[in-house]
């Protein structure tokens, strides 16, 4: 892929909607931006909207399923842990997104398992490089999660749930990916909830061993 392609996708991942003037470069020639932009929008990755641009649900697929440092996709599923962490308070540890598919979304932190990493690594790694915190964790159940745009899919995930209560360490409130904050979710707007976090809550609240549930859900609905 061409890299004013790789340029413009990135800008696209790391904000909603975006401007021409916010996405060309000042290096790069008016002509030359513009034919690689409309080459993403033939190939159905960027669409214009109000003289802004901004990622197709094909657009999130892609950029969900790459690596954002060398831009290159990972040949493996999405397979992800999921931390649902509870403080003395009863507040949840809630994560809002800064990058695509779920961009400015809220949920509980969450990273994919990287190739060859056992569960428990994955869990523990994730929630000290997303929170910062340490606790006991304990796998609670999975879950099959599918988000449209739609008719259109823009994520699929094999979420593994793990939860724990008042963890110890400083809180990262505010990295390149995400912020972290404790909250209580039935403060957040369900529309702003990354899709699957009423349906997790829900599961754990009324199992009694391990779970596991399959959800197919429109990220334009409330769930």
């Amino acid at each position: 892929m061409h890299k004013i392609k790789k340029y413009i996708l990135k800008r696209l991942t790391l904000t909603p909607k975006a401007r021409y003037s916010e996405l060309k470069p000042k290096t790069v020639e008016g002509n030359l931006f513009m034919y690689h932009l409309k080459t993403l929008m033939r190939e159905g990755y960027v669409s214009p909207e109000n003289n802004r641009y901004h990622l197709t649900p094909k657009g999130k697929q892609f950029v969900d399923r790459i690596s954002f440092k060398d831009f290159k996709e990972r040949i493996q599923p999405k397979i992800v842990t999921i931390l649902v962490i509870q403080n003395n308070k009863g507040e949840y540890l809630l994560y809002r997104r800064k990058r695509s598919p779920f961009i400015k979304h809220v949920g509980f932190p969450y990273g994919k398992i990287h190739l060859k990493e056992h569960l428990s690594e994955a869990v523990t790694r994730e929630l000290k490089e997303k929170t910062g915190l340490e606790t006991k964790l304990k796998h609670q159940g999975d879950v099959y999660i599918s988000a449209y745009d739609e008719t259109e899919l823009v994520s699929h995930m094999l979420c593994h749930i793990f939860t724990g209560k008042n963890p110890t360490g400083t809180l990262l409130t505010d990295t390149s990916i995400g912020e972290c904050f404790w909250g209580k979710i039935e403060d957040i707007p369900k529309i702003q909830l990354i899709p699957g976090a009423t349906q997790i809550i829900r599961l754990i609240k009324k199992s009694r061993g391990h779970f596991f549930d399959e959800y197919f859900i429109n990220v334009n609905e409330e769930n």
